[in-house]
């Protein structure tokens, strides 16, 4: 780690704004989207998920054909025209690979485009990005080391998600876990500027209020039981979905066939939304539902199955987007039925407990990132504490499943 000397101070309260800024910019960008592909306003208590579900079937279709083609031209024509896009990781860990700006430009925008019009992917990757490219063109022009630019690119993409979500300290601890992978005290503190600076800013045009608003939580023994059980389950779901993403992973993404397959792929998730119009977007309307326990153990298999396809049929169709809410809306999902079923026979446990277990522990075991995880669900909503409990009595058994399909799958 570098020494945290006053200049790079300065260089990551600079990445935290840049990340403030354009985590606002973008998800303003966002809404102005959603109210003009679904025609309603955005005022308050009008959420995504209301505003698609007051549109008509053939609105909801439209809308996704129209996304699949404007990501479909997008994404072929990025990959044809423009340098070749960067992974964050692979950027943060060569000395030599450079975020190419326009193409991290473009690719940011056409996420934030295609998820305000209906993609069930998620919308953090494009704040990351976008903050992370900006801090790159900067720093090449302050002569940092090596260790200095590690340092900064990570920090900053970290913050693009403090901002969006208002999270200083998932944010910090997303720096550490999954960009840095190092506790180092340098690494923590600069972490915790750059989040800070960016989570507040994003709070002044966004607001800090919590994205879910929840009732106060009864836990009981048969939770912890459940919880310990659940673990496995979520694990095995996860590697499934996992392998079956990188199957649908287009492999030349050049080919103008691509155009197509995006089109036909956000059409069959636009017919889907017929029925489900809750699998659209990045899956807060799923969580809206089930953190309030608003839906049937059978409309929650529905969208579960609903959402999974969709997130299979937009990765076949070359789409891009992050993957934090969709797991959190599929953990949820999952927990809903499989407690709706536990209470048929056995010790009643709390539905809603239970959806926000399953909803951060599929985020930690997709993501590979169980501390963060925790963290952000407490910050994302206004829950009790004692939720950390059973939380982590599910990643006990979670985990250790997960690194057993792994070693299974490799032999």
């Amino acid at each position: 780690m570098p020494k945290l000397t006053l200049k790079l101070v300065l260089l990551l309260l600079i990445g935290g704004i840049i990340a403030g800024v354009v985590g606002l910019s973008l998800i303003t960008l966002l809404h102005l989207i959603q109210q003009a592909v679904y025609t309603i306003s955005r005022t308050d208590g009008i959420t995504f998920r209301i505003m698609v579900e007051q549109t008509s079937n053939i609105h909801r279709f439209l809308a996704l054909l129209s996304c699949g083609v404007i990501g479909g031209f997008g994404w072929w024509s990025m990959h044809h025209f423009m340098p070749k896009l960067v992974d964050i990781k692979k950027a943060i860990s060569s000395e030599t690979t450079l975020l190419p700006f326009k193409t991290t430009l473009i690719h940011g925008l056409l996420q934030i485009i295609t998820v305000g019009m209906g993609s069930p992917l998620g919308r953090e990757s494009a704040p990351r990005e976008i903050s992370s490219a900006l801090m790159e063109q900067f720093a090449q022009r302050m002569h940092i080391s090596s260790n200095e630019r590690k340092l900064l690119l990570a920090c900053t993409a970290s913050a693009g998600l403090a901002a969006v979500f208002n999270v200083p300290l998932a944010g910090t601890l997303f720096a550490l876990e999954t960009l840095l992978l190092s506790y180092h005290s340098t690494a923590v503190i600069a972490a915790l500027i750059c989040c800070t600076t960016a989570a507040w800013l994003g709070s002044i045009g966004l607001g800090s209020m919590p994205t879910y608003h929840l009732p106060l939580l009864q836990l009981n023994h048969a939770l912890f039981i459940w919880a310990v059980l659940f673990g496995p389950v979520i694990s095995t779901c996860s590697w499934v979905l996992q392998k079956q993403l990188r199957v649908c992973q287009p492999i030349n993404r050049q080919n103008p066939y691509l155009i197509l397959y995006c089109i036909i792929a956000f059409s069959l998730i636009g017919i889907l939304s017929v029925w489900l119009p809750e699998i659209l977007g990045n899956g807060k309307a799923g969580n809206e539902l089930s953190f309030a326990d608003a839906i049937t153990w059978r409309y929650a298999l529905a969208l579960l199955i609903g959402k999974w396809l969709a997130l299979l049929f937009a990765s076949r169709g070359g789409a891009y987007g992050g993957m934090i809410t969709p797991s959190m809306m599929l953990g949820s999902m999952l927990a809903l039925i499989l407690a709706s079923a536990w209470n048929g026979f056995l010790p009643e446990i709390p539905i809603i407990a239970a959806c926000i277990i399953g909803a951060t522990v599929f985020l930690a075991v997709q993501q590979k990132m169980p501390l963060t995880a925790i963290v952000f669900v407490l910050e994302i909503t206004d829950v009790t504490p004692q939720i950390i409990i059973p939380i982590m009595l599910c990643l006990l058994t979670a985990l250790p499943f997960q690194k057993l399909l792994q070693a299974t799958s490799a032999t």
